[in-house]
């Protein structure tokens, strides 16, 4: 079902509207009440994974809601703040700069509730008459309502509704926050970090070269070395991604070098990897080939098996641009067996396609693909760490008509795509687990807080699917 264009949203006086790496979340802020040196605001948010519904004309997302208190700067505010307790509950940044701090628990059961005649004008009685038992039916804009009281609604495909507070931009946009007030720079460098990838993951890439760049400058100003090499490597490919192929290719080989040079495996293997994806947009497929097998070994030599998949078969694509078909054939199997031995749901739709190729057919749509994220235009794919950058038509659109090299390319942009949606076909993990997952990557060394450096993963995310593992084996059976 459809949704309003939510860039051009004509709210209501007051209503803030926060910026999100992901152009599929809509995040307002509502204000409310003044107190002694205080504003309450709340932020509400729809609820990532569910769709959209429609009938009797409306249309429907579920959303949650939270409170929070700002503190305002006045004789008053200054007053207020000598008696406030350290230590506070979670602070937020709101869209106009000033800090609130939480009040309360994340609250479910809302809806945002608008008119599918965009040019309609929709009214209270109308929305009351089609949910009667909603305690709440506030206007927010001049197509929208938000309503409340109402029963929490589950991801569709979900065995347990997605934790609505795992959304990594907002978790990375928190710690950014917490960094600077607390003055911790290196964590400050990690949290940009964190925040510029998922800008990128949500195809917004010069945003994320901003972020990144103010992570670079000051990881190289406190003299962090890794720090310096993890942005480098998540940097290249934004650049690339806004035409500067030349700077993007100077920016892996960095990281490259530094990773080399501090010993870092699976740093290496990852900058090897996009200098593969790299010449790969760059058509150098020989380079991309050289890279990819460069990165494969050491994949092997960690036992990232997962990567190995990945690697395997994006080996199988180079090869088949070159006309090595055998090769590609035989690599792509390789790339499925260890898929299958993962667990990973999509492995039937990736052999399908591997024998398409090798007939000479055409790729098939890929069933239930989200249009927000194989829509027109420039696409950004992600799968844990990889990216795919494709300036072209979107899978979803070429995905029709591809035949050789660009039947397998797209069989794995779809799937790495599909595995930022819960309803996708990936099994959940289930509450218990997510939640010892979690507990274990947050005493993990490698971990920024919202991602995994050795697999580049937004573990948030992947510890919710059932199917994945830590790339250490650290995460319990």
């Amino acid at each position: 079902m459809s949704k309003p264009d939510w860039r051009h949203l004509n709210l209501d006086p007051g209503v803030l509207r926060e910026p999100t790496p992901d152009e599929t979340r809509l995040v307002l802020w509502l204000p409310g009440e003044f107190g002694t040196g205080t504003r309450d605001w709340e932020r509400v948010s729809n609820v990532p994974g569910t769709a959209v519904t429609r009938e009797q004309g409306l249309c429907a997302v579920p959303a949650t809601s939270l409170r929070a208190r700002q503190r305002v700067q006045g004789c008053l505010g200054k007053f207020w703040q000598r008696f406030r307790k350290p230590g506070g509950s979670q602070s937020w940044v709101l869209p106009n700069g000033a800090s609130a701090e939480q009040v309360g628990e994340r609250q479910a059961g809302l809806l945002l509730v608008w008119a599918e005649n965009g040019t309609q004008v929709l009214d209270k009685a109308h929305v009351k008459a089609r949910w009667p038992a909603a305690q709440r039916c506030q206007p927010i804009g001049s197509n929208l309502f938000l309503l409340s009281g109402l029963e929490p609604v589950a991801a569709p495909g979900a065995a347990e509704p997605f934790p609505t507070e795992a959304n990594p931009g907002d978790q990375a946009a928190h710690l950014l926050t917490a960094a600077r007030q607390a003055g911790d720079r290196p964590a400050e460098v990690s949290a940009l970090t964190d925040l510029g990838i998922a800008w990128m993951r949500g195809g917004q890439p010069r945003r994320a070269v901003e972020l990144l760049e103010e992570a670079l400058a000051l990881a190289r100003q406190l003299g962090d070395g890794s720090g310096e090499c993890d942005v480098l490597t998540n940097l290249g490919l934004p650049v690339l991604a806004i035409g500067q192929p030349r700077r993007a290719l100077e920016i892996l080989e960095q990281a490259l070098a530094l990773a080399r040079a501090a010993g870092n495996r699976f740093g290496e293997k990852i900058a090897l990897e996009k200098l593969g994806m790299l010449y790969a947009a760059l058509h150098d497929n020989t380079q991309a080939l050289a890279h990819y097998d460069q990165a494969l070994a050491l994949a092997r030599q960690v036992g990232d098996r997962k990567h190995e998949a990945e690697l395997l078969w994006d080996l199988a694509i180079e090869n088949a641009e070159l006309g090595q078909r055998e090769q590609a054939i035989r690599l792509a199997q390789c790339s499925i067996e260890i898929f299958q031995d993962l667990g990973n749901p999509h492995t039937g739709w990736l052999a399908n396609h591997v024998e398409k190729y090798r007939q000479g057919g055409m790729a098939a749509s890929f069933p239930q693909t989200p249009p927000s994220v194989l829509g027109p235009g420039a696409e950004v794919a992600n799968y844990g760490g990889s990216i795919v950058v494709s300036t072209g038509p979107s899978p979803a659109a070429a995905d029709q008509a591809a035949t050789g090299p660009g039947l397998l390319r797209m069989a794995i942009s779809a799937v790495k795509s599909m595995a930022k949606f819960l309803g996708s076909g990936f099994k959940t993990a289930g509450a218990a687990t997510y939640r010892r997952r979690l507990d274990t990557c947050a005493t993990c060394e490698h971990h920024t807080g919202v991602r995994c450096k050795v697999c580049g993963c937004f573990t948030s995310v992947k510890a919710w699917m059932a199917h994945e593992k830590c790339p250490l084996g650290k995460w319990p059976l």
